[in-house]
């Protein structure tokens, strides 16, 4: 078949589902109608499914002929925040409708491409040799509820060989797509961490304990972890995006609380770091006579590194379906994705698939109210997720996980206690 031309004939489509979806964004682990959207158009197609309670949608297409196991991803929740109606020069062809929440990341275009993807492969269900699983998973931006999909899968023994995702990136144009081996997004450590004084009249600092000051002298040190304790060629960074305290200029508050992540492509070096921040946080709360409290503190989460054997599988597919010159190199990522689960059990990889445009004012990146996407890139998205899912069917090669072993041994329980992250609680059994 032609991928191309079949992914282009279904632009509208996909365009509609996308603006449907943008309009109306639902937030981590609240994707109630977004989910009605998506399985009442597998229903529509004829594609079996399972609704993972708060976890996603998992479906799959069989071929007439046994082979090995594909999973399709995509995730589907909005960010917490307030779109701006512009892009970068000019009105975007649609806003939410809902007040403090968006697509600001690209998953409403993520959803569109996997369902469009569902549709070439239904109507082609005869040329799939093995099967496909298209997964459209819940709560991406830090709801954790690829737990739920993870436990899922390993509790009912699903097989998987191998993996594709996709992320919509500015920094490529339509028709241009990364498909590379080696590190794809980078793994974290999140904090919130809170500071207890002594509050009092800003005209007598000795009869009070300023948070504030020992907050100082905790950033300082924080900064400096990344120059002592980690070797030049490691990369790793660091950014705080919030500190609260205080509410007047004569008046030494009585808490302080401080949160910011911290980014990686060396697991070992986010442990360090993670050591280092409770080491350091102890040592200026007691030298300031404070109490800390670490509130959330999460991680290592682990980064996404593309399988090379398997980019390479997935880059000549993409070459055949969309020309030469469609993939494209593109530069290291320090965002992070919770693909990264599945990339670690199974051979993975995250593609970026181009929906920038300089000249219509898409040149923002995600999580930005500014974010807009050239809706030109989104066919061939799907065609992307056609191409690799059938060119790792077709080829004989057995595709091995690269590293890790340990990692794999754990189940889902255990991979989050290892990451320290939080079970997501069951919000499907609160609707009404």
């Amino acid at each position: 078949m032609d991928i191309l031309k079949e992914s282009l004939a279904l632009s509208a489509y996909t365009t509609a589902i996308r603006r449907q979806l943008h309009e109306h964004p639902e937030l981590s682990g609240r994707e109630f109608e977004t989910v009605r959207l998506i399985c009442a158009e597998l229903d529509q197609m004829g594609i079996e499914y399972v609704n993972i309670p708060d976890g996603g949608v998992l479906a799959h297409l069989d071929g007439p002929n046994p082979g090995k196991t594909v999973l399709l991803r995509a995730d589907c929740d909005a960010l917490p925040i307030q779109e701006l109606p512009n892009n970068a020069k000019q009105p975007k062809v649609c806003v939410s409708q809902v007040d403090g929440a968006a697509h600001m990341c690209g998953h409403d275009g993520h959803t569109a491409m996997l369902l469009s993807a569902a549709k070439i492969l239904k109507a082609n269900q005869d040329q799939i040799r093995g099967r496909i699983y298209l997964l459209f998973e819940r709560g991406e931006e830090g709801g954790g509820n690829i737990y739920w999909v993870m436990k899922h899968i390993q509790e009912n023994g699903i097989h998987i060989d191998a993996s594709f995702a996709e992320h919509t990136d500015t920094g490529l144009t339509p028709g241009h797509v990364a498909c590379q081996a080696g590190p794809a997004h980078a793994g974290a450590v999140g904090y919130r961490i809170k500071l207890t004084g002594r509050g009092g009249h800003g005209s007598r600092p000795d009869k009070s304990i300023n948070p504030i000051d020992c907050f100082v002298a905790i950033y300082e040190c924080i900064k400096s972890i990344r120059m002592n304790y980690v070797e030049p060629t490691v990369i790793l960074t660091n950014s705080m995006g919030m500190v609260q305290s205080g509410s007047a200029g004569n008046v030494i508050p009585q808490t302080l609380t401080f949160a910011g992540t911290c980014r990686f492509y060396d697991a070992a070096a986010g442990n360090l770091f993670k050591q280092k921040l409770v080491e350091i946080c102890k040592a200026q709360a007691a030298l300031f006579d404070c109490e800390v409290e670490f509130e959330s503190l999460h991680g290592p989460i682990l980064p996404v590194i593309n399988n090379a054997r398997l980019a390479g599988i997935g880059a000549d597919a993409i070459r055949a379906a969309l020309g030469d010159d469609a993939v494209q190199p593109k530069e290291l990522n320090m965002g992070s994705e919770s693909y990264s689960y599945l990339s670690t059990y199974y051979p993975g990889v995250m593609m970026r698939i181009g929906i920038g445009n300089e000249e219509k004012g898409m040149t923002v990146g995600g999580h930005n109210p500014g974010f807009d996407l050239d809706e030109d890139g989104l066919p061939y998205g799907t065609a992307c997720y056609v191409a690799a899912a059938l060119g790792f069917l077709n080829s004989d090669e057995v595709v091995e996980n690269e590293g890790n072993d340990d990692l794999r041994a754990k189940n889902m329980d255990e991979m989050y206690a290892f990451t320290s992250s939080e079970i997501p609680p069951h919000l499907d059994a609160l609707q009404k």
